[in-house]
């Protein structure tokens, strides 16, 4: 269809309009699952692509029936319990799309560089080897600038393991920045030993419903080229608003 002009977006509505599922997997860790945070980018990006197909195609059913965003994250999960879940928690589901998040759990929790980006590699890999598209970005920032100074040495090899594989990247790291992060962090931590969290103290690493409102601009656009208001979608939704405008 000429309004939709973008790759996924043609896959998506060539799949649907012929009644059959198009499944996104979002896989990840903790900042990727965002159980709860609602809306999360997840489900930002679920309702905004039915709803702007829907628009484009004036065809609301279609995409509302036959779009289906996946939930594969693991809560603390670094990259090995990614890649040892793959069966249980992506191939099982036959997905189109796979989001794939790196995940900052790999310091925290001691696995190193070398460990990690073989890991990467491996879960990349066996993606494509079933021939299902797949994006890769990088994990997000935190509001404690001595963590991300600890996570930009991982980071760094994102880019990199992208351009192996020539799939898409992008670099959720550096374009959060480009906001005023003290507006994404405001939950206030139960306490996680990990990242030295007590009870009580602001969670500087899992951003709020405004910060994943902030997500789903970057990967709307950047993947779908969809453009995204946050600020006006989740002023929409503290109102109460059924269909949120972005």
């Amino acid at each position: 269809m000429k309004s939709l002009s973008n790759k996924f977006l043609k896959d998506i509505f060539n799949k649907i309009s012929q009644k059959k599922i198009y499944r996104i997997v979002f896989l990840g860790d903790s900042i990727t699952s965002t159980e709860w945070v609602h809306p999360n980018f997840r489900e930002i990006i679920e309702y905004t692509l039915k709803d702007y197909i829907g628009k484009k195609t004036k065809d609301w059913k279609t995409p509302s029936w036959y779009i289906r965003a996946i939930n594969s994250a693991l809560d603390g999960g670094t990259t090995k319990d990614i890649l040892e879940s793959l069966n249980d928690y992506v191939f099982i589901y036959e997905p189109d799309l796979v989001i794939l998040q790196g995940t900052r759990n790999d310091y925290t929790l001691g696995i190193n560089i070398k460990n990690h980006v073989q890991n990467i590699h491996k879960i990349i890999k066996k993606i494509i080897d079933k021939k299902i598209n797949i994006v890769f970005c990088g994990t997000t920032p935190s509001l404690n600038n001595d963590k991300n100074e600890e996570y930009i040495l991982y980071i760094k090899k994102a880019p990199l393991i992208s351009k192996k594989f020539n799939i898409q990247y992008i670099d959720l790291f550096h374009k959060l920045q480009e906001y005023d992060l003290t507006k994404f962090f405001t939950f206030i931590s139960e306490g996680n030993p990990d990242e030295g969290l007590k009870p009580g103290n602001l969670d500087t690493g899992h951003p709020n419903q405004l910060g994943n409102a902030y997500i789903a601009k970057i990967l709307l656009k950047d993947i779908f080229d969809i453009k995204f208001d946050p600020e006006l979608y989740i002023k929409d939704t503290c109102k109460g608003r059924m269909f949120p405008r972005y």
